[in-house]
């Protein structure tokens, strides 16, 4: 009888409670991090912050206190230790906050990114079949996220039979409500691929320096490693049936969050380039090394008048940091309208005043669809969005 209660005491002090805090904690602080990063570059850096920004947001916010916060939550109610070594009432209450992890967390933040991910790749190209695939797999999104809500609101009646059978609830099969898991995981792992396969070939064309197109491919291929989480996830929800210790490991949950984690670090890493671009040596700017006379004849605003601005410049690429002589001169060239009938450029730096030029670009939008900065919506001061914004870092010698 003795030895009985001595297994007993050693069972119930198992616990992986610190491990499982730890390391969610940590993957959802990094994420956390990115999504302020991106938050910050483009609502101060770039200044134009823009539906995917929100939904961006949303996810990381559905993480937090669906996700993150449960975990911390079902900690002090049994997370980590075997289930059998765990009071009845809070083993009722564990399942309770588990049910809106699931719902908030494992469902509606994977929705959220998703789309975030859709509407920011939406500006890499205007090619028809890439934008008709991407606003496809935005619907399938939403319609495989309502069907993922509705197998956890009509799993029992009444609905607290989910988490506490002593209501004797009618629920339907646990094997269907397991299947209809896997299959909106297998769901997530295709778009996983898809929205980190379908930009490689538009990256791979863009008009930029080789060392941004890797870094881009890059980051983005990070959305295989959510991948992967995906499908140890759904290891564990195929053997959930028999699993009847799930809360010493909570490994559907654990996965699953690392998944969502990992979709939020790299869906915000190219989005920080602007802010990191500069220390990794990854602008896009481009280098001259010519002797050029500009003049620009241009239609200033609604009077129709011209102005010719002439400038001799000799382009030398970037110059070198900590060099003496002229300051930094920022080139800079962005699209009126979407039609970019009308291109305004304009030269600035230092103690000078901004020389400005509009001229016209024939079919200039459809060359500069796979501009790098289409990744990037850009306000004009004509109210309209979506332009094309370039800048080159130049030095001009007076």
């Amino acid at each position: 009888m003795s030895s009985t209660t001595t297994v007993d005491l050693e069972r119930a002090q198992e616990s992986n409670t610190a491990m499982i805090l730890a390391v969610t904690g940590t993957f959802h602080a990094l994420a956390l991090v990115f999504v302020a990063l991106r938050t910050y570059t483009r609502a101060i850096i770039v200044k134009t912050i823009g539906s995917d920004d929100y939904m961006m947001i949303a996810s990381a916010l559905c993480a937090l206190g669906g996700g993150m916060v449960i975990f911390i939550i079902q900690g002090f109610y049994g997370l980590g230790r075997h289930k059998d070594t765990i009071s009845k009432p809070d083993q009722v209450f564990f399942s309770k906050v588990g049910f809106f992890q699931s719902i908030i967390s494992a469902i509606a933040a994977l929705a959220f990114l998703k789309i975030s991910i859709a509407l920011s790749l939406l500006r890499l190209s205007k090619n028809r079949w890439y934008s008709r695939a991407l606003w496809a797999l935005i619907v399938f999104v939403v319609l495989y996220t309502i069907m993922a809500w509705l197998s956890f609101f009509l799993y029992c009646t009444p609905l607290e039979g989910y988490w506490n059978k002593s209501l004797k609830p009618t629920c339907y099969n646990l094997k269907l409500f397991v299947n209809f898991a896997l299959v909106n995981t297998a769901f997530n792992i295709f778009t996983d691929v898809c929205f980190a396969t379908l930009p490689i070939p538009i990256i791979w064309v863009l008009q930029m320096k080789l060392r941004t197109r890797i870094y881009l491919i890059g980051v983005l291929s990070l959305g295989y490693l959510a991948v992967i989480m995906g499908i140890i996830k759904a290891v564990y929800q195929i053997a959930q049936p028999g699993n009847r210790d799930g809360t010493f490991h909570q490994s559907i949950q654990f996965w699953g969050f690392l998944q969502l984690n990992l979709g939020l670090i790299a869906a915000c890493a190219p989005a920080i380039k602007p802010l990191i671009g500069r220390a990794l040596k990854i602008t896009s700017s481009r280098r001259y090394n010519s002797d050029n006379l500009y003049e620009n004849r241009y239609p200033t605003g609604r009077t129709g008048r011209t102005v010719n601005i002439t400038a001799t410049a000799k382009r030398q690429g970037y110059r070198e940091q900590g060099s003496q002589g002229a300051p930094d001169f920022e080139l800079e060239e962005r699209a009126f309208s979407q039609s970019a009938e009308y291109y305004r450029t304009s030269i600035k730096g230092g103690n000078h005043p901004a020389a400005v030029a509009v001229y016209q670009k024939n079919n200039s939008f459809g060359d500069r669809a796979g501009s790098e900065e289409m990744i990037l919506d850009v306000d004009n001061k004509f109210g309209e969005s979506r332009g094309i914004m370039r800048t080159t870092e130049v030095h001009v010698q007076r």
